[in-house]
């Protein structure tokens, strides 16, 4: 693994407006964003534990979207096979960074516990290493129609998404001996501090990394994190973007970081 990229999904406060759920007993579902033009996916084909798509944006309060509306269900972490789609200037920046065969995905959100009127916070819940890299709209078509699939970049309307790209995940996870039992794609079900990249205390885009993985890396951010105080792992994940990317080839103990969570908040 030579980058990991750590790229942000789900509700936030230009897509859906409020955060996506921390449940009462410690579960947790990314919602994801409206989709203006078709999609494969509407909310009322949601559904987690015992609760369908209405019920899940009534809980959260987005009032302005309704179950019938098309929704952008991406990654896909929970199907048999693991897809995350990518377009525009964001995907450009992943072929700047060169990401490649064997880079991992940790996805993250805006989270808030509603039942306690918690903090707003950023939070993991997924994983992705990849396998395969595919681009164009008629390649993505082709693909997933040969694979009976369905993703929301599944679409031939050059219109909808430039510079089209799908990220395929790996059938078991190769970048550590520790995972390699585990599927190259899953979700982090329940809620954990280890999870949480906001500072506590500190408004969401405050992260705090764990020093025991990170003090004394070096020319570790690739794109657009900085250190607010290096000495303390401290970051501002502030304005627009979605991928921040990390230098692991040169840190190997930022490999295993993200090791030593899908090892221990992704097994079932």
């Amino acid at each position: 693994m030579k980058n990991l990229v750590i790229s942000r999904k789900g509700f936030d406060s230009t897509s859906g407006g409020c955060a996506s759920p921390i449940f009462e007993n410690g579960d947790i579902f990314s919602v994801p964003i409206p989709q203006k033009k078709q999609s494969p996916f509407r909310y009322r084909d949601l559904r987690f534990n015992h609760l369908s798509g209405k019920e899940i944006l009534n809980l959260i309060g987005a009032k302005s979207i309704a179950d019938k509306d098309f929704c952008h269900n991406d990654p896909l972490l929970s199907e048999r096979k693991g897809i995350f789609g990518q377009a525009g200037g964001a995907q450009g920046e992943l072929d700047n960074c060169c990401i490649e065969k064997g880079d991992l995905f940790l996805f993250f959100g805006w989270f808030k516990r509603y039942h306690q009127r918690g903090p707003d916070l950023h939070h993991l819940f997924g994983w992705l290493e990849v396998e395969k890299i595919i681009k164009g709209n008629l390649e993505i078509v082709n693909f997933l129609s040969e694979n009976g699939l369905s993703h929301p970049h599944g679409t031939e309307d050059k219109k909808q998404f430039k510079n089209n790209t799908i990220y395929i995940a790996s059938r078991n996870l190769t970048f550590s001996d520790s995972v390699r039992d585990l599927m190259g794609h899953g979700l982090f079900k329940r809620t954990d501090k280890n999870l949480i990249l906001t500072e506590e205390g500190k408004t969401r885009s405050r992260w705090r990394f764990p020093q025991e993985y990170f003090s004394g890396t070096k020319n570790l951010f690739r794109n657009r994190l900085k250190w607010k105080n290096e000495e303390e792992c401290l970051v501002n994940c502030t304005g627009i973007g979605q991928e921040f990317i990390l230098n692991t080839h040169d840190n190997p103990s930022v490999i295993d970081w993200a090791s030593d969570l899908i090892n221990q908040y992704g097994r079932d």
